[in-house]
Parts: C-alpha cells; structure tokens; sequence
C-alpha cells in the first residue's frame, strides 16, 4: 500500500496534548490505537505529524500520514469514526519522500477574549513580529538548542464582537511561540512593555520573560503543502456539526474557534 497524507481536525478539551503518553489519553494515542485495533495501521508502521500540539489547543488543519492498509478514502473514513472530537478534512497520496513536519506553511489563530479595544495597540506590536528576527524570547531553552532565529510572514487582527481573533502564519514556530506572540501584545495593551523593549527583544538586545498565554484559545488552522486534498465525506459534515455544537456546555471552548468549526463542517465555508 502507498502511504497518505491525512488533514485532521480535532477539540483539544480531553486530551493532554497531540503526543503520546503512556496513561493518558492524547490525540496520537487515540488515533494510533484506535487505527491498530481495526486492523489498519502496521505497528511497525510509524505515524508521522505536522504538528504536535500541546494540552488544551485545538486543530482544523493538523496533518498526519502513514501507510494504510486500506485503500486511502476508506482510512480518511475511518479516522473520521475513532472518536468523537476528532475528524479527517480531507486525504491525499503522500509525495515520495513526504513528512508532514516539512510543509511551506503553518497558520494559527487565537481568540483574544474582551481585548477589541485594544485592537490599534496589538496591530502595532504585530507590526513588528512580521518579518525575520530573534525569537529567544517567544520559546524555550531547548536541549540540544534549537535555532531562534524565525520569520514571520503573516500577522493580521480582526475584531468578532468584544474579542479579538490573531492569525498567524510563518514557515515553522518555536514551542510556545504564539502564546508568547499574544502574552507580549497583552503586555503591550495594559503598559507592562512597551514597543521599544519589543523590538529590542526581536532584535536580540533584550530578554523578556513571558508568560504562556491560555492554550484553550489557540487553533492550529492549517498546515500548507504544495498538493490540493481531496474531501473524504461530504456527507457526514452535519453529523460533526452537531457534535461541535453539544461542546458549547463547556465554558472554556465558547471563545474559541468553535464557530470556526460549525462553519467548515456546516459547509457554509470551506478553508483554502
């Protein structure tokens, strides 16, 4: 069988993250065993991801790929039936040579909850994210070190109601990353840091200390490659609508991207 490329979305509320930890339940545990125990992935098969997501955030874009022993509508259909927070968007034959970890593009958004006043203060901070700089700042010391130097291409703000929605779109991130992007112009908004100490920091003259920001409202978009995917189950979109919507009980995902979610799976509009 050929290996494919699979865009799946999911709810992070439930999960301790996107990878693998022995005793809890996690997005790749659910989906590797779920997978293993109809048969259709090979345990000597890994399953390789774009992006693994911490604890609280959700995915409308992730992207996963391994050999099915399917042909790869029926394992896009399959994926959809594991569980009931997550669904398959979408599948393809994977490219020779492909891993999902090196894509052209990676976008997220984040619902800044009761800040819209503060919209010409973030957009002025988000002026000077875009580009390439020194993000040491906006990550973790990692072992061995990662490189910090990044460029972002895209920062746009838009207000829905009292909130405000962040999207973010850059080749890679730094783990951490946007929750520090969102930390920094919070900063910014209450007088904490001004622009100048931020773009000290970009230029790597100054260290900050930043918090995360909250992981419930953070959403990783989309996952960009150059191949188009084709759509598994047009059919089934009200069947995840409706399960997106009894998920409006829980406080903390009212100010999320759940709208986002009806929207797609409703079919009233589509991602690019």
């Amino acid at each position: 069988m050929e290996p494919f490329a699979f865009r799946i979305g999911y709810l992070g509320e439930g999960f301790y993250g996107f990878a693998r930890q022995p005793g809890r339940p996690t997005v790749e545990g659910t989906l590797v065993e779920g997978l293993e125990q109809r048969g259709l992935l090979d345990p000597s098969t890994p399953l390789k991801v774009a992006s693994r997501t911490d604890r609280g955030v959700h995915a409308l874009g992730n992207v996963i790929s391994f050999v099915p022993r399917v042909p790869g509508p029926s394992a896009a259909r399959a994926l959809s039936a594991l569980h009931p927070a997550i669904f398959c968007r979408g599948y393809s034959p994977a490219p020779p040579g492909f891993d999902p970890r090196h894509a052209r593009s990676r976008r997220y958004r984040y619902f800044d909850r009761g800040k819209a006043d503060a919209l010409e203060t973030y957009r002025e901070g988000a002026e000077l994210f875009r580009g390439e700089h020194e993000f040491s700042s906006f990550g973790r010391r990692d072992e061995p070190p990662r490189p910090t130097r990044r460029r972002v291409d895209r920062f746009e703000l838009q207000t829905r109601g009292p909130d405000l929605v962040l999207e973010v779109e850059a080749p890679g991130f730094l783990w951490g990353q946007v929750r520090k992007m969102v930390s920094a112009l919070r900063a910014l908004s209450e007088g904490k840091l001004s622009l100048r100490a931020l773009s000290e920091s970009l230029e790597g003259r100054r260290r900050l200390s930043l918090p995360l920001a909250e992981p419930e409202a953070l959403v990783l978009a989309e996952v960009r490659y150059d191949f188009p995917w084709r759509e598994p189950d047009p059919a089934g979109r009200g069947r995840w609508r409706r399960r997106w919507e009894a998920a409006r009980e829980d406080a903390r995902l009212r100010w999320t991207l759940l709208g986002e979610f009806q929207e797609t799976l409703g079919g009233e509009r589509s991602e690019p």
